[in-house]
């Protein structure tokens, strides 16, 4: 088995201090990385300046072609053994010059793996009428990269369809959780009680940013069923409204009139210690995307790391999932009464809640990020 590199630079158009997805995931892989002992830089749009204190470089996307210059330079100049573009649409304010890097490193003479972790397949925002470019720098990223990560299995085989030497360098590698609980941190009845919140209280948390294709309308209408709210169950929100955003990554923000009328628990921007408190107070997560669960979503691994009993939405292929019907409960998108039943059984049989939460700590355990450490070093050596 080949030596694993031990030098890596993270090229991302997403990195603190933006949040969320992206930025969130390599900040949480560096992590991981580092404590099996690889050295990691990253390249990135979405700070001011060089840090080397951080090992953080500014890679500018303006003038257009300066940010292709600066990762060869900083590749040179550190030696990197792997180059690892982290791949959203939308998320590089100038995604042409990231389509473009690992050809523009292979002319260059770097001898390196240059690998592509796709957290999603959509094509990015160029200008107005760039289909075929739209396309072609998706297409440009995954042929020309040694290695292609897809945090979804279905990604991976929509990816594969019809090229066959794709599945050969191809892995399936899901993001973790990007919050983790504390390990002092205490029970729900301590959390409750630290909160201000009531003890008896049916709290259903809803975790992350509130943007369309969440569910969130259909959440809130389960809310209003007479089964959750006669007994006074609450909704408790964790998380931001929206994300801090590159310019043209299309995200909106779901209207707060959905809520109207209802009981709802809004502590608004958080610290990671203070997300996993609320957390840990809820009773039940609720997330019912309306296309589906997937091993994308970073929002789920963080209700499942905190032994949450999880309440989402039946995936477009379950097939490839490897998260099964009884570790979290599934049901069918945009259906209210579905959602409110699998939430009072949670609330109602103790034996079913139970299960559940130990369900979410099996699939923490297996999406561990020392596990995808590991599995991406095992990608990076082929």
């Amino acid at each position: 088995m080949a030596v694993s590199p031990r030098r890596i630079l993270f090229v991302t158009g997403e990195y603190p201090p933006r949040v969320g997805g992206v930025a969130d995931h390599v900040v949480r892989l560096r992590a991981a990385l580092e404590d099996l002992g690889v050295n990691t830089r990253v390249a990135t749009e979405s700070v001011s300046g060089d840090s080397q204190l951080e090992r953080v470089h500014r890679a500018s996307p303006r003038p257009w072609g300066r940010q292709i210059l600066k990762v060869l330079r900083l590749v040179k100049r550190f030696r990197s053994d792997v180059v690892h573009i982290q791949y959203q649409a939308g998320a590089f304010d100038s995604p042409v010059q990231s389509a473009l890097l690992p050809l523009a490193l292979r002319l260059s003479g770097y001898g390196g793996v240059i690998v592509v972790t796709f957290h999603d397949l959509a094509e990015p925002y160029v200008f107005p009428l760039a289909g075929p470019l739209r396309r072609w720098s998706v297409h440009l990223l995954r042929d020309r990269a040694d290695v292609c990560v897809y945090v979804d299995a279905d990604d991976c085989t929509q990816a594969g369809s019809g090229n066959t030497t794709q599945w050969g360098r191809s892995h399936v590698i899901p993001a973790g959780p990007t919050i983790e609980p504390p390990r002092n941190l205490g029970t729900r009845e301590e959390m409750r009680a630290e909160l201000g919140l009531p003890a008896g209280r049916f709290l259903v948390g809803f975790f992350g940013f509130r943007q369309s294709g969440k569910g969130l309308e259909c959440l809130a209408n389960a809310m209003r069923t007479p089964q959750l709210s006669v007994a006074g169950a609450q909704l408790v929100l964790v998380g931001s409204p929206v994300p801090m955003m590159s310019t043209h990554r299309a995200a909106s923000e779901v209207d707060p009139a959905i809520f109207t009328g209802l009981d709802v628990l809004d502590p608004g921007l958080l610290s990671p210690e203070n997300v996993s408190r609320w957390l840990r107070a809820c009773d039940v997560a609720a997330l019912p995307y309306e296309d589906g669960l997937s091993t994308r979503r970073g929002t789920f691994m963080v209700a499942a790391a905190h032994g949450l009993p999880v309440v989402t939405t039946i995936p477009m292929r379950p097939d490839l999932l490897g998260i099964c019907q009884g570790e979290v409960a599934f049901t069918p998108a945009n259906d209210t009464d579905a959602l409110a039943k699998a939430l009072v059984r949670v609330r109602d049989d103790p034996a079913h809640r139970a299960k559940l939460e130990s369900g979410s700590r099996a699939v923490s355990g297996r999406y561990s990020w020392p596990c995808i450490a590991r599995q991406t070093l095992d990608a990076y050596d082929g």
